[in-house]
């Protein structure tokens, strides 16, 4: 189930944000490898003060947020050098969250894109419009442009790999309780599928969902077109709803 010559890896990848101490992080991480895989990618963005813990571990795991330089006179920011040097193969890139209270914007993110390229590290971009941007119909219009912001430049070696993941997260979802209709997330998966292909990167590039996944809408979102798998936040805290997750998405 980890995708074929044709198919997008199933990935479930797991956003802690600001949550877990590296002691909660170490009992999540002793529980989990008890957990049975059920044969998913699953990739781990615990904040960096828990990096330790997962660079002892046998899991995926990257850093919510890398700075374009590797080193310098930068206060606060976290090195994609040194996580790589850790283990850490991936990295999320423009999550939203970023975009809106650190203000980050499209030209620092294709920095850090290509800063994870570079290293040959695997970064899940995120993009997503805004309530209002989808109430005044700009939805569509909102995800070409991130994307075309942030991938414009692409290496093409890394379209062919390829060293890319795409989340799409609608920001008016995320940590609100409120889920987009699978209208709505098929809508924008066949988009982003779109865009991607016409900038040439491989039709193996994985799309996720996120925005207040839960076990309870896994199952019928993860068998729409074009979504394979999902971002999780607060679901992915505890490892009995993460699993319930992912055996939905098997079902």
């Amino acid at each position: 189930m980890t995708g074929s010559m044709t198919n997008p890896k199933k990935i479930l990848a797991a956003n802690w944000k600001l949550n877990k101490s590296p002691r909660e992080a170490q009992n999540f991480v002793t529980d989990f490898s008890k957990a049975e895989k059920l044969g998913l990618d699953f990739v781990f963005f615990p904040s960096a003060l828990c990096a330790e813990v997962f660079s002892r571990s046998k899991l995926e795991w990257g850093l919510q947020n890398t700075y374009f330089e590797n080193s310098g006179a930068f206060t606060g920011e976290n090195s994609a050098g040194v996580a790589y040097e850790m283990g850490s193969r991936w990295v999320l890139v423009g999550h939203s969250e970023r975009r809106t209270l650190f203000h980050e914007s499209d030209a620092e993110i294709e920095k850090k894109l290509q800063r994870a390229w570079n290293l040959n590290m695997q970064p899940i971009l995120c993009v997503g419009e805004t309530l209002s941007e989808r109430e005044n119909g700009q939805t569509l219009q909102v995800l070409k442009s991130q994307l075309m912001a942030a991938l414009g430049n692409a290496p093409e070696s890394v379209k062919v790999q390829p060293l890319l993941t795409v989340a799409y997260e609608p920001v008016w979802a995320i940590g609100t309780g409120k889920v987009a209709t699978t209208a709505q997330v098929q809508e924008c998966h066949l988009e982003i599928f779109k865009i991607l292909k016409n900038l040439g990167f491989s039709e193996k590039t994985s799309i996720l969902y996120g925005g207040s996944v839960k076990p309870e809408n896994a199952g019928e979102l993860s068998k729409l077109p074009h979504v394979s798998g999902f971002l999780v936040g607060g679901a992915s805290l505890k490892v009995d709803s993460l699993m319930s997750i992912a055996k939905n998405m098997q079902n």
